[in-house]
């Protein structure tokens, strides 16, 4: 692993989305990439078809790693639904008196109780508690910010358990392996939805965080500097793209309808037509009125399900620092003055700007990525993932083989190509594998045993390596090899010899091999 990398894996209902920081001295994150692809498998966050995700998250991987040039072997997935959900348990001990009997209460007090939440089971088998944090605690019934030290005969808590359905956990851990990545950790997306596009402050004083996504809707509120109601809306965007098309609006032209032209509410919308054309032919066309007053009754929908949800979590009248949108949908044209209306509190649309640089703030312009930004941000507090840069790897000296070491330090015999000299045979002429006017070249004593072996098994004496001057004794050298090919290539040598001095002679010869057959053949 090179560096303090953080890899996170944001799986939502319309887009897989991958992002890549680096954690600096700071312990600041800085974005690397971040890349987003079109999913489709995934209802309201429940994933449908398991070969759909994974090529989606094959193909954003594919891309990053190439933008990066690393490659990614472990990532944090966030995970979003109506499966999740939140739930409040509050438990007690009593306090152990010390040896003034004074009550006060000592970490080891705090530490027993901290142990009998942790053994809390769920009455459900199907679900299974993926994180829990203490919301208060209270000393004989009494509310304080810090337990240690307070006097009391009991203390006691109040736990938020984050619970998620095991089936839809294990789809997603099981689609993310698949491509080649192991999951460190699965974050609920209520949890820590809140880490990019809310501060210090607002979290101290009250603040509600809404991530509209495609396929649910996640409502967080923070009080006090904690989490203190999560919960997801199974409704979102792809609603309002639903509602567009049932306009008789191809599907190829709804997103850019929405995001070009869309606003969230009616009196805000201009007089005007919205056409497509192909050439100079329109093809669809729309009042942008009649498409504001459809996105503006699925906001209006959405926005009453999180004014229910705000009031069932007693918080609704301490949201001092109001509300913040988020996500693909948040950069719809007056969604915030809808909500304010029916919400009742201020709202403004947040983008990702609190724990990462400046730079990387640069980088993220827009709210759809907030979610995966805060993962970014939990990440960089819970440890980085395993990922190698491609560059470092490729340096890695490899080991030597056997064979490789012998070819370096044996010399090789040089290979020359075959030609004619006059006077002289020519090993490459007749088959025979070495130049007899060339000097050998120096090879390893394996290689000399081998050329020992082949030069007895081809007729070869200790005087081959001797200059042939007159033809009487090349023909004594040719007649001393086994026959064969050398034999009939010294038959043939004396034939033309005794033609020259007598061509009667060679006639009659000739008539008789004529009539043996032999003229023709090619045996080698």
């Amino acid at each position: 692993m090179n560096g303090k990398y953080v890899v996170v894996i944001d799986v939502g209902s319309s887009n897989v989305v991958i992002a890549v920081g680096k954690v600096d001295e700071r312990g600041m994150v800085v974005v690397k990439d971040i890349v987003s692809t079109k999913v489709e498998g995934v209802e309201s966050g429940r994933i449908d078809n398991s070969d759909m995700v994974s090529k989606a998250i094959v193909a954003a991987k594919r891309t990053i790693e190439e933008r990066l040039n690393i490659t990614i072997t472990e990532a944090y997935a966030g995970i979003a639904g109506d499966f999740v959900r939140a739930a409040q348990i509050t438990d007690h001990v009593y306090v152990e008196d010390d040896s003034q009997n004074s009550n006060n209460v000592t970490q080891r007090d705090v530490e027993a109780l901290d142990k009998r939440m942790r053994s809390v089971k769920v009455s459900d088998d199907r679900e299974m508690v993926m994180a829990s944090d203490p919301l208060k605690y209270m000393v004989d019934r009494r509310e304080v910010k810090a337990p240690v030290g307070s006097f009391g005969k009991v203390l006691s808590a109040v736990y938020n358990f984050v619970l998620c359905d095991k089936i839809m956990r294990d789809r997603l851990v099981n689609v993310i392996q698949r491509s080649g990545i192991i999951v460190k950790e699965v974050v609920p997306n209520i949890r820590v939805a809140p880490l990019s596009i809310a501060n210090s402050d607002e979290m101290q004083d009250g603040v509600a965080t809404i991530d509209l996504g495609g396929g649910v809707t996640d409502v967080t509120v923070c009080y006090g500097g904690k989490v203190r109601y999560m919960t997801s809306i199974p409704i979102g965007a792809q609603a309002i793209d639903a509602d567009i098309r049932s306009y008789s609006m191809p599907e190829k032209y709804v997103e850019d309808l929405k995001i070009k032209h869309g606003y969230a509410l009616v009196e805000s919308a201009p007089g005007e037509t919205i056409t497509f054309q192909r050439g100079s032919r329109v093809i669809k066309s729309i009042l942008s009125k009649n498409l504001a007053t459809i996105i503006e009754a699925r906001l209006s929908e959405i926005a009453e399900h999180v004014r229910r949800e705000l009031r069932d979590s007693g918080y609704s009248q301490k949201l001092s620092a109001g509300a913040i949108i988020t996500g693909g949908a948040a950069e719809t044209r007056d969604i915030e003055k809808l909500f304010a209306e029916i919400l009742g509190v201020e709202v403004r649309v947040g983008y990702p700007e609190y724990g990462i640089t400046p730079e990387s703030i640069e980088l993220i312009s827009t709210p759809a990525y907030s979610t995966a930004v805060s993962l970014l941000i939990y990440g960089a507090q819970h440890g980085e993932c395993a990922v190698v840069e491609r560059n470092a790897s490729r340096n890695i000296a490899k080991p030597e083989t056997a064979q490789e070491r012998d070819e370096q330090t044996t010399p090789q015999p040089k290979h020359e190509e075959p030609t004619r000299r006059s006077g002289r045979v020519n090993a490459g002429s007749i088959g025979v594998s070495d130049d007899f006017d060339e000097e050998e070249q120096p090879v390893s004593r394996r290689n000399s045993d081998k050329r020992v072996k082949n030069d007895t098994r081809r007729g070869r004496d200790d005087d081959r390596d001797r200059d042939f001057d007159d033809e009487d004794d090349f023909g004594d050298v040719i007649k001393s090899r086994k026959r064969g090919f050398f034999g009939k290539l010294s038959d043939r040598l004396s034939d033309l010899t005794k033609a020259f001095e007598n061509p009667d002679e060679d006639e009659e010869q000739g008539e008789q091999r004529s009539r043996r057959g032999e003229y023709g053949k090619r045996d080698l």
